[in-house]
């Protein structure tokens, strides 16, 4: 299920980057991605004691 996603986040990105799909279709395939990603982020840092570090869809992008 997560290497499902993860495939889906990084064809879109690549996708938008060509110009081939629109920032808000692009957006609607990486969000459960970066969702899952800053899930486990926050569960790391917390076991840690430690801040997450977070992604957001621009970070992602670039």
């Amino acid at each position: 299920m997560l290497e499902i996603i993860k495939q889906r986040a990084f064809e879109a990105r690549c996708a938008y980057k060509k110009g081939l799909i629109t920032r808000a279709e692009a957006k609607t395939d990486i969000e459960p991605y970066i969702k899952l990603f800053n899930n486990r982020s926050m569960e790391i840092a917390k076991k840690y004691n430690m801040k997450p570090k977070k992604i957001t869809f621009a970070g992602f992008i670039r």
